[in-house]
């Protein structure tokens, strides 16, 4: 038998008690007594929110699972929402979280789950996201996440050397080889060339690789590798920095002896050029370089309003009788007639004819 009364039940009593014990009853404090009785029965009722369990579509086929390389746990809301957001499927995704580590991409259109593979790997909040595409009749809990392709730049490599054979054997020695970059050999000169290896998460990263001539001499070349995240400059392994590294810990090995560093990740390949070095002043003492510009002229609103009243000829003539009355023998002055004269502070500054 159930302790608990409704609010209807007890209204009930209540009404009872005031019809026997006072005759008389109080209608309106019946009314208020019940209308408490129902509020406090709101504040405890009420239904239990029910699980949302999302289930993959089982007609698309464009799947890839993924996993990320960290002990932390992850908010699969904002995951998603970055990650469709740098990859912009151009026919949508969908996300589906299986587990707390584990998730799946469904991809409507199969270009869109390729570019994603092509243009990895990927990284969410500085960690790695090890990403497979599920086969067809595959559960996604079944496929392993254990390996990572990268792109690699291979430094140091004498151009005799650079053929494609060569290089798929460098890129079994530093992982499982998958590909030659196809711009390796176009024609314009690098300072390195790409290959594309699999890397498993388990095995420390390599650094370099010994070279052995056929004079007897070695030389080493170097590897750096494109969008590297989180990895431990102590033993190289991808997934957890040297704060978090157990050899640190057991081995007591300073930071001055980490034979890892981030000089093994390649910066991006397409760099901002300087193009405002030339006006930048390196020290507040040293004299600035002689421009190379040519002395600025009147403006096009300035140039319009000229030549709409005629005047036009007669100022260009006027500004040439201007410039030979500066000419003292072979010295000649730079002046500065442009409206940001005064800003640039340019006034000081003259060159000597050469």
């Amino acid at each position: 038998m159930e302790n608990t009364v409704s609010s209807h039940s007890l209204c009930l009593i209540l009404l009872l008690l005031f019809t026997t014990h006072q005759g008389a009853m109080d209608i309106l404090q019946i009314e208020k007594l019940c209308a408490d009785l129902s509020l406090a029965d709101e504040e405890v009722g009420g239904l239990d929110a029910p699980d949302l369990h999302t289930t993959p579509d089982g007609s698309i086929h464009h799947n890839l699972v993924g996993r990320l390389l960290t002990d932390r746990q992850v908010r699969f809301d904002h995951l998603q929402q970055v990650l469709a957001s740098v990859w912009r499927p151009v026919m949508g995704m969908y996300a589906v979280s299986l587990a707390e580590d584990l998730f799946l991409f469904q991809f409507p259109h199969p270009r869109d789950l390729q570019r994603v593979v092509d243009d990895g790997p990927w990284s969410f909040e500085n960690n790695h996201l090890i990403l497979e595409q599920v086969p067809t009749g595959v559960l996604p809990e079944e496929v392993k996440l254990d390996s990572v392709p990268f792109w690699i730049q291979i430094h140091g490599l004498p151009t005799m050397y650079a053929s494609s054979d060569f290089l798929a054997k460098i890129g079994e020695y530093v992982g499982d080889f998958i590909a030659v970059d196809p711009f390796n050999f176009g024609g314009a000169w690098k300072s390195y060339y790409r290959i594309r290896v699999r890397l498993h998460v388990t095995s420390p990263l390599k650094r370099r690789m010994r070279l052995k001539r056929r004079d007897g001499t070695i030389q080493w070349i170097t590897f750096k590798y494109e969008r590297l995240s989180t990895f431990c400059y102590c033993c190289g392994v991808l997934g957890h920095s040297d704060k978090f590294c157990k050899t640190v810990y057991e081995e007591g090995v300073l930071p001055e002896a980490f034979p890892f560093g981030a000089w093994m990740r390649a910066g991006p390949r397409r760099q901002v050029k300087p193009i405002g070095s030339k006006w930048l002043l390196q020290t507040p003492n040293s004299a600035p370089e002689p421009s190379t510009l040519p002395p600025a002229g009147p403006s096009p609103a300035t140039l319009v309003g000229l030549e709409e009243t005629g005047g036009l000829q007669g100022d260009l003539k006027r500004r040439r009788e201007e410039e030979e009355s500066e000419v003292v023998g072979r010295d000649v002055l730079m002046t500065d007639t442009t409206k940001h004269h005064g800003q640039a502070s340019l006034a000081d500054q003259t060159r000597q004819d050469q």
